[in-house]
């Protein structure tokens, strides 16, 4: 008799760790051990010390997934930019979503929802065998000691250190929105302040600069830069002036553009006095257009600066990562609008378009498979992704150059990327999957192009002195005509004299020197 309550009550526990599978499948949490462990030991201890809450709860899983799972099969676990979606969603959008999912999600989501259902049912049939309390003292420790490990490694950062399901999942449904609206007063607080730019002299010498802010492209795997293979047709081309030693400011989108595009000089930026606003203050006519997110953890900021422009699009509404894939050659029939549009004889239009790029994952930018350079396909998708922004900047080019006006375009990425030091040197089945990756450690996740085309100059101009990020708007004031005291690094930055001591930001926005960072080669394969 005893083997067989054991024996049941086995297939109880068995049951149990399938239902932890089960329900983070459902709302499309990854199903990472520590999240799986963590829910099977909670349902294990309320089933055996407090019966009627874990029905509870099974009951609750249930109907969670019911109202939540055909949402998670198409965009995901509870997050910003569902939030931000369904705050803007209008009627026929909601039509839209609801046409959108198909009669197989439905079934599932049926089924899914069945699983604890039928589990609750079958331990009717089930005694539980008599737990010492000191059983349940050590499951309540071990998750004490997996949700304080959780807090304490950062993965939880605006999120929910215990990760239990549902209890996860009510945490982020009552987080993300408190998240969104933070963001977005924050945003309505930065685009109330007033500028105080003050400009001695301007005068532009085109009718239409072009400024294009790349994503994640470190400079050695371009062929402009010296990559082994062709992957910058039109730069190795066209390329007017090509700074060779070109560092980003920060390591990642948020602290390079931040302190790349505003007042700052690596000490606390002015969001208020940035490139846009320095651009209407001398009298010209701007426009943002972007495929990166409008409202996000890493996009609000940015898009303080892209919302002082005259003209601004979006090509995403939400987060940088949610909903459907954008290209950024879409980005292209805003440009020609903008374009179009009528402008004084006495006025001068600045134009920036903030595109994806290569951006992890590369595969991701790409609307079709990569060429095989190497067995790597991460690295295969980071070679394309940047003769796609080639490409792209080829097309760019061709518009301007249609619409009959003078013109001049300065193309740079926002900062670099480095090998997964963890896995790339291993052996050849590990370094198949090895990805790039965001690091603050190696001169490469600093080193990115910086190019300027003018519509009037022919021939080739590299220019090797080294340059911070941080000087990077006193360069665009002087690409733009524009002269102010407050940017006094203006005149310096296409001469040939180095920049004295250059220093760039890492991850904790603390000044680093440049020649501390260590070095990340390409791999023996792409040298």
């Amino acid at each position: 008799m005893k083997m067989t309550l054991r024996k049941h009550y086995l297939l109880l526990v068995v049951l149990l760790l399938i239902n932890s599978i089960v329900l983070i499948y459902a709302l499309a949490y990854p199903p990472n051990p520590n999240r799986i462990i963590e829910t099977w030991l909670l349902t294990l201890l309320l089933q055996r010390f407090y019966p009627r809450l874990w029905r509870g709860l099974m009951w609750f899983s249930a109907i969670t997934i019911l109202l939540y799972h055909p949402t998670a099969a198409l965009y995901g676990r509870p997050s910003f930019g569902i939030v931000a979606s369904l705050l803007s969603t209008t009627a026929s959008e909601a039509s839209e979503y609801i046409g959108a999912i198909s009669w197989r999600t439905y079934i599932a989501t049926l089924a899914l929802a069945s699983v604890p259902l039928l589990i609750v049912r079958l331990s009717r049939n089930i005694a539980a065998p008599c737990w010492g309390r000191y059983w349940g003292l050590l499951i309540v420790l071990i998750l004490v000691v997996m949700t304080a490990q959780t807090a304490r490694k950062g993965y939880t950062t605006g999120g929910f250190p215990l990760r239990v399901q549902p209890i996860e999942f009510l945490a982020d449904a009552y987080l993300q929105p408190q998240a969104y609206f933070a963001e977005l007063a924050k945003m309505k607080a930065d685009l109330a302040k007033p500028d105080n730019w003050h400009i001695s002299t301007s005068h532009q010498n085109y009718r239409n600069y072009v400024l294009i802010i790349g994503e994640s492209v470190r400079a050695d795997y371009m062929h402009l830069y010296g990559f082994k293979y062709a992957n910058t047709p039109f730069l190795d081309k066209h390329a007017n002036i090509i700074m060779d030693k070109m560092l980003s400011a920060g390591p990642n989108t948020p602290i390079s553009l931040l302190h790349g595009l505003t007042l700052s000089h690596g000490k606390p930026f002015s969001i208020q006095n940035n490139v846009i606003t320095l651009a209407k203050k001398a009298g010209m006519d701007t426009a943002w257009l972007s495929n990166q997110g409008a409202l996000g953890q890493y996009d609000t900021s940015i898009s303080t600066i892209a919302y002082q422009a005259n003209h601004v699009t979006f090509l995403k509404t939400t987060g940088y990562d949610f909903g459907e894939r954008s290209f950024d050659y879409q980005l292209m029939t805003p440009l020609q609008k903008v374009l179009a549009q009528p402008l004084d004889s006495s006025k001068s239009r600045f134009i920036v378009l903030h595109i994806m790029g290569s951006h992890p994952n590369p595969c991701d930018r790409l609307p079709q498979p990569p060429h095989p350079y190497v067995e790597n396909n991460n690295s295969n998708c980071y070679i394309d992704s940047i003769r796609q922004t080639d490409s792209l900047l080829h097309q760019i080019y061709t518009a301007l150059k249609s619409s009959g006006q003078s013109f001049s375009m300065m193309y740079f990425s926002d900062h670099g990327l480095s090998h997964d030091k963890n896995s790339y040197e291993k052996n050849s089945i590990v370094r198949s999957s090895s990805i790039l990756r965001h690091n603050d450690h190696f001169y490469q996740n600093y080193h990115v192009p910086l190019v300027v085309i003018n519509s009037d100059q022919t021939g080739k101009s590299r220019n090797t002195a080294q340059r911070s990020g941080l000087e990077l708007l006193d360069g665009i004031a002087k690409w733009l005509g524009i002269h102010t005291p407050q940017l006094p690094y203006g005149e310096q930055f296409f001469s040939p004299t180095p920049s004295q001591d250059a220093q760039i930001l890492d991850f904790n926005q603390h000044l680093q020197p440049v020649n501390q960072l260590q070095s990340d080669p390409l791999p023996a394969n792409l040298r």
